[in-house]
């Protein structure tokens, strides 16, 4: 298949394309809501005689690997596996794409229903347009517009729908890889403006806890302020995040640190006795110990403070989504950069995602050379009036024909 025969298939189901991604986007599939979309994937590959199963994440079987995340529960959560065998003889393509989405971010500040999907201006706006119902829509897309085209592929293409990536992530991805699902390659199509990353950042993040003593705010010195408690570590932290500025990748960003969330008080004038803050670090695909450094910090400052003695600083993880890094010229990453390059008219350069995804999962677990490549920006995730350009849409559905024919043709 070249360019101009996939640009002709993508015009020819542009509406139906469209459809798709709006009846996903009326599907709440918020966290432990995500059977309301994959009930709409389970129904597609059904149509197209394409047959799918349901992977449980199971807590008991998960919790062997490192970077399970604990603290969820599976009660009607499930991924679709749907598997289009190949004629033989070919490579084999893993396509994923995550279901369930953020909550909406700021609800006051959205122009429009975020569960009512809008075309405007060229976009089609709602939650999780971008973030990623897109990418994994085109997916969808890419393998109906074969299969019914009558081009059937000599490798196997399987596609998974998975459920928790947002909260904490990857346990959806992480019980696909443990029921045994490998493939030569894996694409995962997280936004990316069309472009593919092979590398992305890891994040971690910790709840830290202090302990102080309430008081009447005017007699401040009748208690202990648990936020001021806390200052000296954020303050040694924001000295890290400089020192680590200084650490580079040939694909990414350097790591930063950031207090997401502080808890503290109650808005009358009393001296908060407890303070909570949530402090998010990213981190790089190089093997140095970022963790081992944040909590050393951490550690030094409560040494410095005889207060913690009797009142030991509260640490719980939040999550921990480890970086990947595949050689951006080894095979995979470049037949990814050709087919954009070609749908594009233009040459495309592999990059990094300057945030975490699944990519991780496949990439260090499954040992699948892996790269990440979707519509839209990730700058659109997580914000009100999340949008995806419709063309961005289409375009991704154009490169995954040509990326399906030349990788398992």
């Amino acid at each position: 298949m070249d360019v101009h025969q996939a640009e002709q298939l993508v015009r020819q189901y542009e509406t139906e394309a469209v459809d798709l991604l709006k009846l996903l986007i009326t599907c709440d599939t918020t966290d432990y809501k995500e059977a309301n979309g994959q009930i709409q994937v389970e129904e597609f590959f059904e149509k197209l005689e394409i047959p799918t199963v349901r992977i449980y994440p199971d807590a008991d079987k998960l919790g062997k690997y490192e970077c399970f995340n604990y603290g969820h529960t599976y009660e009607n959560r499930y991924c679709i596996e749907a598997v289009w065998r190949g004629s033989g003889g070919g490579r084999s393509l893993l396509l994923n794409g995550h279901m369930d989405t953020v909550f909406p971010a700021s609800p006051d500040e959205w122009r429009t229903d975020p569960f009512t999907p809008v075309i405007k201006d060229g976009k089609i706006y709602g939650l999780g347009s971008v973030d990623m119902k897109s990418g994994l829509c085109a997916l969808m897309m890419a393998v109906k517009i074969l299969k019914e085209s009558g081009i059937h592929l000599k490798g196997d293409i399987i596609l998974q729908s998975v459920v928790d990536e947002e909260a904490g992530g990857g346990n959806g991805s992480l019980a696909c890889i443990d029921a045994g699902t490998r493939a030569d390659a894996c694409l995962v199509a997280e936004p990316h403006m069309l472009a593919p990353a092979s590398a992305h950042l890891g994040s971690a993040a910790y709840w830290l806890t202090a302990e102080g003593i309430s008081a009447h705010a005017n007699m401040k010195y009748k208690g202990v302020s648990a936020f001021e408690k806390l200052l000296p570590i954020i303050n040694a932290l924001a000295l890290l995040e400089k020192k680590w500025e200084k650490r580079t990748c040939d694909l990414l960003p350097h790591p930063v640190i950031t207090v997401l969330k502080i808890e503290a008080g109650d808005g009358s004038i009393t001296l908060p006795g407890e303070c909570r803050i949530l402090v998010n670090y990213m981190y790089l695909p190089d093997g140095y110990d970022y963790h081992g450094e944040f909590m050393n910090v951490i550690d030094q400052c409560v040494k410095s403070d005889t207060w913690f003695q009797k009142h030991p600083l509260k640490i719980e993880k939040h999550h921990d989504c480890g970086p990947y890094y595949t050689d951006p010229k080894s095979e995979w990453p470049q037949a990814a950069a050709k087919a954009a390059g070609e749908c594009a008219g233009r040459e495309v350069e592999i990059s990094g995602l300057p945030c975490g995804a699944d990519a991780r999962l496949y990439a260090n677990i499954g040992n699948i050379p892996t790269v990440i490549l979707g519509p839209g920006s990730i700058e659109q995730a997580h914000r009100p009036n999340e949008y995806v350009e419709i063309e961005q849409y289409l375009g991704a559905i154009k490169i995954y024909l040509l990326l399906l024919c030349e990788w398992c043709g």
